[in-house]
């Protein structure tokens, strides 16, 4: 069976995105617990990145990648292509052609929760993809089944068509729409109190007098 269904509009206005953009997923771990994908899925192709985008989710079978093909298509440029494998750690789905293709059409980077390969040609064209390893054995273009724009699952987070993915070279955050506000709200001092930490740290200040953390330690010591 396939299913495809046109790209979600956007919900997050551009301004909101770029502002996201500025704060590392790393920061927003401090205040979140759920929405990271698994560590296992490395970056390669780019460092020193972020990308901040909506995703456009494909749900692709075992040998059959048509429907990542076709959803390059859809996809505008900014959007991040997130593809379910759904289990199948086998066959590289993604490769050479398709990271060439999605980088002329603008896409921001592809989370493919499985292996990718022509990884050499990918680094050379400095096109960024998350990745679960690499392999030599791919997939064909039977147009038997898969998903466009539903559902997902990837990097054991539940993906919606349109949800925002923040990524950097540690990770993959998974954000609704619709708390994206709260979190830039929510996290935006910790950034700007990390760059007065980080002044304080370069003037010869002690980080544990920084943070508070050593006269409550050695409050301990006096009980």
């Amino acid at each position: 069976m396939v299913l495809i269904r046109p790209r979600v509009a956007d919900r997050v206005p551009r301004e909101t995105l770029e502002t996201l953009r500025g704060i590392p997923p790393a920061t927003i771990g401090h205040m979140l617990d759920f929405g990271f994908m698994d560590r296992q899925l490395r970056p390669y192709g780019r460092r020193r990145f972020t990308i901040c985008g909506p995703a456009v989710t494909v749900r692709c079978m075992a040998i059959d990648s048509s429907v990542v093909h076709h959803a390059i298509s859809l996809a505008e440029p900014g959007d991040v292509l997130v593809i379910d494998r759904n289990g199948d750690d086998k066959h590289a789905a993604w490769g050479e052609m398709t990271s060439l293709a999605a980088k002329l059409r603008g896409l921001a980077g592809t989370i493919i929760d499985g292996p990718a390969t022509d990884i050499v040609e990918i680094e050379e064209m400095e096109y960024l993809v998350f990745a679960r390893g690499i392999a030599p054995i791919t997939t064909r273009g039977l147009a038997s089944s898969g998903e466009i724009n539903t559902t997902v699952q990837c990097g054991g987070v539940v993906v919606q068509p349109g949800d925002i993915i923040l990524a950097d070279d540690n990770g993959v955050l998974v954000l609704a729409p619709d708390v994206v506000e709260e979190v830039v709200q929510r996290c935006l001092p910790r950034v700007e109190r990390e760059a007065m930490i980080r002044a304080r740290l370069l003037a010869g200040e002690a980080l544990g007098e920084i943070t508070g953390a050593t006269p409550r330690l050695l409050a301990t010591q006096d009980q």
